[in-house]
C-alpha cells in the first residue's frame, strides 16, 4: 500500500492495495487476464518521505488474482517498510449484458518496522462491488471489509468508494475516498494513460487525507505492465 508511517501504508494495502487500476487504491471487480500476469510499480512522494512499491500479480487458476506487494521507504534512511499478500476472486464480471460485478479479497499485511509481530500476521478481507453506468461506461467501485492489527490487537472496518471515467480512447480520469472507521479518510484525484493498449499504462495522482498535514499529502506516479495470456 506508501504513506508516512506504517499504519497508513497498511491501510492502503488492505483497502486496496490495489486494483481498480492504478492509481486507485479501492478494489474493483476484475482480475488479471486468465493465465496472464502484470506488474505495477509506483512512487509516492510527500514533503517528508518517499516510498516505492512493486506489486506483481498473476491469474493461473480458480479465476483468482494472486498478488504480492513490497515497499521501501526513505525518510532519513532507506528501509524495507511494508509488504502484503492477497488473493482476489472474481465471482461475477461486468459485461455488456450485466452492469454489476462482484469479487472478494483475502490477504495479510506485514509491518517490518513494528516493535513486535513483524510477519504476515495482520489479516484483512473485502467485499467488492463494481457498477458500470452509461455507454462509455463510467465505472463505480465500492468496498467494505475488515482488518486486524496484531500489534495493537485492534479490529477496524475498511471502506472505499471510487469512480473512473474515460475521456478518450487512451485517457481516464478517476477519484476515490477510502479509509477505516474512527480514522480520517483519504481522497485521491488522478488520471491514467494507456501508452500501449492492454499492455502499458502510466498514471499520475494527488493523494491526501482529510485535514492533512504535509506528511499526508502525496504525488503518486506509477506504471502498470500486463503480459497478456502466457499459456494456452
Amino acid at each position: 500500500m506508501t504513506f508516512h508511517g506504517a499504519s497508513a501504508a497498511i491501510l492502503l494495502a488492505a483497502s486496496c492495495a490495489a486494483w481498480a487500476g492504478r492509481p486507485l487504491s479501492v478494489e474493483d471487480a476484475s482480475v488479471v487476464e486468465d493465465h496472464g500476469c502484470q506488474v505495477e510499480a509506483w512512487v509516492d512522494r510527500s514533503r517528508d518521505a518517499t516510498t516505492g512499491w512493486i506489486v506483481p500479480a498473476c491469474n493461473f487458476f480458480w479465476n483468482t488474482e494472486w498478488q504480492a506487494g513490497f515497499a521501501r521507504s526513505h525518510e532519513g534512511q532507506t528501509r524495507f517498510s511494508d509488504a502484503y499478500i492477497q488473493a482476489k476472486s472474481l465471482w461475477r464480471e461486468v459485461t455488456d449484458d450485466s452492469p454489476f460485478g462482484f469479487a472478494s479479497v483475502l490477504g495479510a499485511t506485514r509491518k517490518p518496522l513494528n516493535a513486535t509481530h513483524r510477519g504476515y500476521d495482520n489479516p484483512y478481507a473485502l467485499a467488492v462491488l463494481t457498477i458500470a453506468a452509461g455507454s462509455a461506461p463510467v465505472l463505480v467501485h465500492g468496498n467494505v471489509g475488515w482488518t486486524h492489527d496484531r500489534e495493537t490487537s485492534r479490529d477496524a472496518t475498511l471502506w472505499g468508494v471510487a469512480a473512473e471515467a474515460p475521456v478518450s480512447a487512451s485517457v481516464a480520469l478517476m477519484g476515490e475516498v477510502f479509509g477505516e472507521n474512527s480514522e480520517r479518510p483519504f481522497w485521491r484525484l488522478g488520471a491514467r494513460w494507456s501508452a500501449i493498449p492492454k499492455r502499458l499504462e502510466v498514471d499520475l495522482s494527488y493523494l491526501a487525507r482529510s485535514g492533512a498535514t504535509s506528511a499526508e499529502r502525496f504525488i503518486s506516479l506509477g506504471v502498470t505492465w500486463q503480459t497478456g495470456r502466457l499459456a494456452p
